[in-house]
């Protein structure tokens, strides 16, 4: 297929051709590299200069989609102008930008007097999900940026910059082990463990450093991401790193996580790694380390997926930490909040999640037996709290009576979906809110503002594991990229098209500044954005929305529901200590617990 191209004279980085784009509006660099890898599980190098050698394409030329981190294989059919996906664990480590091409015509006239009056545009970075296992963001066609680039325009001549990072998954991000832990001591590596994380890092920081010769501003970066891409965004956050001023975190946070791993835990992964690849975990670091990274990417990522390797649970580490400013304080489901709260580089913030996150659990949850998840749930949250959530879930409290395993099925992925998504995000959101606005809250704190929403427009795509299902896990991302807009049903004066727009044009006024809806604090009534199938995007106050779910179609919200699961934890660390918390979550997590025999 032929198009037109563009090159930029970057002022630093030399001239870059990209596809032009959108009625010629955009012009998207795709795969600029920003960082090589020199070994398997070793920390990335940045890149200052545009490589003579990188992969497969022509030097400076970013009119095609680059690699992937290995990961699981998708079905390109799936999706309109996907092309088949090419992985690469070496030349995974690019970005992709869609720039404003009126923006660019200034920077490449060469003109001081136009360069020294130019109104640098804000920028929104997205960071794509996937459990930290798979995934590919930056070169997907689902979640590619140009229309929103394009929309940031056309609708409220607001032209935003939009980029989306690409990034180490699975074993090649969160591999840990004695051995690499000694191999980077004698290499004097201080990116330790959670490649991936460091690999994210360093993309903001390229970023920051270059975004200003395509036009853009490097003091005005937001960033957002879904599930793994928001948990990343909170790791961010805690790491101190001032690297944004804005985000937004959609379906995820510290407390996502299912449980926080030990030192003896990963080492035990490594070693069952090496054991399935057929090494030794006898002999000498080096012998082990080889063996691990001699076998193809594809079997590496096949055989850690198959040995249960990490899938939402995290490993800090006490060496070369993603987290030094905090000074050994780990952080946990019973902290995050509050060392979120102190970050006093972040001027705004959405928090949000979708209605019925714990459908995406629904293969895990589908044998789970009533009588041992009540048993192992009124142990975990003592029989009085654990009753009480119970209830409100209107599962049967009593492990003795016989429960319609649909009825009981159903019920369970909502409070799972609730455990792990839905009450961290409001335990989140609460926090900010207390901290940012309450009375003890400073003048520094009180320029900060959150923002709250769920979102629960259906899956609208017949023949998908999630066909119709409203306010699933992920569900947003079919809207927010407004890349299927061709494929949204056209009646209702084209509704679903609309929220789409929607979305987009409430995460552009975010990140240009704006307000994207009333502030989530106790004077305005708690304002919460709600997106759903009859109403599409409307504002509620808290207590009418409590009221007005009631009637709705799809259920009530669940705020007494979390509040009763936040207390069960307060209640849990009140009489053990975080400990105790993280032990709770543990084996609430441990699926395997309550399934059949």
């Amino acid at each position: 297929m032929s198009y037109e191209t563009y090159t930029l004279p970057h002022p630093v980085l030399g001239p870059l051709t990209g596809r032009l784009v959108e009625n010629d509006s955009v012009v998207h660099f795709r795969s600029i590299p920003y960082a090589t890898i020199p070994a398997r599980f070793c920390p990335s190098q940045s890149l200052s200069t545009i490589p003579e050698t990188f992969d497969h394409r022509p030097h400076r030329q970013f009119t095609e989609y680059g690699f992937a981190c290995p990961g699981r294989p998708h079905d390109p059919s799936d999706l309109p102008g996907e092309l088949p996906r090419q992985y690469d664990e070496f030349k995974c480590l690019t970005l992709t930008i869609s720039a404003i091409k009126s923006q660019l015509d200034i920077v490449s006239s060469g003109s001081l007097e136009q360069l020294n009056h130019l109104q640098k545009l804000p920028v929104l970075v997205y960071l794509h999900g996937g459990s930290f296992t798979e995934g590919a963001g930056h070169i997907s066609s689902m979640h590619e940026t140009i229309r929103l680039a394009s929309f940031s325009i056309t609708d409220s001549s607001t032209p935003t910059i939009l980029v989306s990072i690409g990034y180490r998954l699975g074993a090649f991000a969160g591999l840990a082990s004695q051995d690499l832990l000694d191999e980077a001591i004698e290499n004097g590596d201080e990116d330790i463990f959670n490649q991936g994380l460091f690999d994210q890092r360093k993309a903001l920081l390229w970023i920051k450093k270059f975004i200003g010769g395509f036009g853009g501003d490097e003091d005005r970066i937001t960033v957002f991401g879904e599930s793994a891409g928001s948990i990343s965004i909170a790791l961010h956050l805690l790491a101190d790193e001032p690297l944004f001023s804005r985000c937004a975190m959609q379906s995820g946070n510290i407390a996502t996580f299912g449980r926080t791993l030990k030192w003896e835990e990963v080492n035990g992964i490594y070693d069952k790694l090496l054991t399935s690849v057929g090494g030794e975990t006898g002999g000498s670091k080096e012998e082990r380390l080889e063996v691990l990274r001699n076998i193809p990417q594809e079997r590496l990522w096949k055989e850690f997926i198959s040995i249960g390797g990490a899938v939402m649970e995290a490993y800090y580490g006490n060496e070369g930490t993603f987290f030094k400013k905090l000074e050994g304080v780990v952080p946990v489901h019973s902290n995050h909040v509050e060392l979120t709260a102190k970050r006093e580089w972040i001027d705004g913030v959405i928090v949000g999640d979708d209605f019925w996150e714990g459908y995406i659990f629904k293969d895990g949850l589908v044998h789970a037996k009533h009588n041992k998840f009540v048993e192992m749930f009124k142990t975990v949250f003592g029989v009085e709290i654990g009753t009480k959530i119970l209830e409100s879930y209107d599962i049967e409290p009593d492990e003795e009576v016989w429960t319609d395993q649909v009825k009981f099925f159903v019920r369970l992925m909502y409070l799972v979906g609730d455990l792990f998504f839905q009450q961290p995000t409001a335990q989140m959101v609460d926090g900010l809110s207390k901290a940012y606005y309450g009375t003890q809250a400073g003048e520094d704190e009180k320029r900060r503002k959150v923002f709250r929403y769920q979102f629960n427009l259906p899956n609208l795509w017949p023949g998908s594991p999630f066909s119709f299902v409203p306010g699933h896990h992920f569900v947003e991302m079919f809207y927010q990229f407004m890349t299927f807009r061709e494929r949204y049903p056209t009646h209702r004066n084209n509704f679903y098209q609309r929220q789409s727009e929607g979305i987009a044009r409430l995460w552009i006024a975010f990140a240009n500044g704006k307000d994207p809806w009333e502030e989530y604090n106790e004077e305005t009534g708690f304002k919460i954005q709600l997106c759903d199938d009859v109403n599409g995007w409307h504002l509620r106050t808290r207590e009418e929305d409590v009221e007005r779910s009631k009637d709705e179609q799809w259920g009530e919200r669940r705020y007494r529901q979390w509040e009763l699961i936040t207390k069960g934890f307060e209640k849990l660390e009140k009489e053990g200590g975080r400990e105790e918390v993280e032990r709770a979550r543990r084996r609430l997590w441990d699926m395997n617990g309550y399934m059949d025999d």
